[in-house]
């Protein structure tokens, strides 16, 4: 980090960057064969912020499902690759790599999957500026807000308060936060 007045002598100048929401929605074709991949059972979306075992939402956009799929209803994302996602029924499924069986594409440009706050996922990636992934090696990286409350950090997978850190920018909460929760986060330094 630079001294007041100094640039940084080395790195990227991206501190103190406000965090994007954690609760996001993610819109794709689902009537096109090269992102709905029934064959591999797979869904494209390039650069997404979902991890294994993430809890989303799943619409048809006004369109028809993707075979396989049911609008309205929670599944779980088992994470391929940064742009490549499979679901699963539960969590269980998920972390096990259990995918559900897709048949078929949808109708339609507008599906979307949406992770929220929803008291059970604990897990976010950390991203600025619209989906820039953070760089964060140290929870101290980070400012969270919690309601109003300034969280711990903790330089663990497994925080008993406040929060910790994983590798790939992720944000682990000791509880997870829940739809009335107001959430705020600073990034302090990139790295």
């Amino acid at each position: 980090m630079a001294y007041l007045g100094n640039r940084n002598a080395t790195g990227e100048n991206n501190s103190f960057r406000i965090l994007d929401d954690l609760a996001f929605t993610t819109t794709f074709n689902g009537s096109d064969g090269n992102i709905v991949n029934h064959v591999a059972d797979t869904i494209t979306i390039n650069n997404h912020r979902f991890l294994t075992g993430s809890r989303v939402t799943y619409t048809n956009g006004g369109g028809g499902n993707i075979t396989g799929l049911t609008t309205g209803t929670v599944y779980f994302t088992i994470k391929i690759d940064h742009n490549t996602i499979k679901l699963a029924t539960n969590a269980s499924n998920a972390n096990s790599g259990t995918a559900i069986n897709i048949t078929g594409t949808g109708t339609g440009t507008s599906h979307t999957l949406s992770v929220a706050l929803d008291g059970v996922n604990t897990k976010f990636v950390a991203t600025h500026g619209s989906g820039t992934k953070a760089k964060i090696t140290r929870a101290a990286q980070l400012f969270l807000s919690h309601n109003g409350v300034i969280q711990r950090p903790h330089d663990t997978t497994t925080p008993a308060n406040g929060y910790g850190t994983d590798v790939g920018s992720v944000i682990i909460f000791a509880s997870a936060p829940s739809s009335s929760d107001v959430i705020f986060g600073n990034l302090v330094a990139n790295n």
